[in-house]
């Protein structure tokens, strides 16, 4: 008798294993749809994005978004937040607020994403890089992730650091684009920054901010931080300008 409830218990786990093994394979067999996952080789990826040629490509897909942008004389703000919960929120508010302003001269906001908040108007390589999924391929186990409930064969190996740099990078380039928008409207961006509260190692204080440090002492962009959680972009007590006055970060 137990001779055979061990022979059973043997049969069993051989055939859980073949069970796993054959969900794994199915993984691998998940043909990826059309607008599913991109996985990019990292190193690729972020020699792409060092390269400061870069915040052209992000300025070439703006001005397809909004012609405006590519004008002599268009006030343009840059959004920036950390913290999602609630800064992007509020960041939000003001872009909302700056590209439904009416006035005889045009004023324009824009963002990492897009050119407006509405995800109709998002830069394509912006949607190219949600769709390289980089911090949810850093979970991966054994050349498999699962993204959206699906689970597909990585032929990479993404770290945290990678994806790390990889956002930080396209970030960089996108505050790069101050320099361009400089030289074509004639007038210097305004960057508007929703960070309190935010930690030290994320994107804004760790890639953004040290960008916007150079692009301000070359005369690029004028930086500013919101004083308060309801700031105003046309009132300039809501405000206080330099990046020396960046609010501490948390640890």
């Amino acid at each position: 008798m137990t001779k055979k409830i061990t022979i059973n218990v043997s049969l069993f786990f051989a055939a859980l294993l073949l069970f796993v093994f054959i969900c794994i394979g199915c993984g691998q067999n998940t043909p990826v749809p059309a607008n599913g996952p991109i996985f990019t080789d990292p190193a690729v990826k972020l020699a792409q994005l060092q390269n400061p040629n870069f915040a052209y490509t992000l300025f070439y897909e703006a001005i397809a978004l909004d012609s405006s942008l590519n004008q002599t004389g268009t006030h343009v703000h840059m959004g920036y937040w950390s913290l999602y919960n609630p800064n992007r929120a509020r960041l939000v508010t003001v872009m909302d607020a700056i590209n439904g302003y009416t006035s005889t001269e045009t004023y324009k906001a824009i963002w990492d994403e897009g050119t407006t908040t509405s995800t109709s108007f998002q830069y394509p390589s912006y949607i190219t890089m949600n769709r390289e999924y980089w911090y949810e391929r850093v979970s991966a186990i054994n050349g498999y992730v699962a993204i959206n409930g699906v689970t597909y064969h990585d032929p990479y190996t993404v770290t945290m650091q990678q994806a790390n740099d990889i956002w930080g990078e396209y970030s960089k380039r996108y505050a790069d684009m101050a320099t361009v928008l400089h030289q074509v409207t004639g007038l210097t961006p305004e960057a508007r920054c929703f960070v309190q509260g935010a930690k030290a190692n994320r994107v804004f204080y760790t890639y953004e901010l040290p960008e916007l440090v150079s692009l301000e002492a070359i005369g690029s962009v004028d930086v500013y931080f919101a004083l308060t959680t309801e700031a105003n972009w046309r009132n300039p007590t809501d405000w206080i300008e330099g990046t020396s006055h960046a609010p501490t970060p948390e640890l």
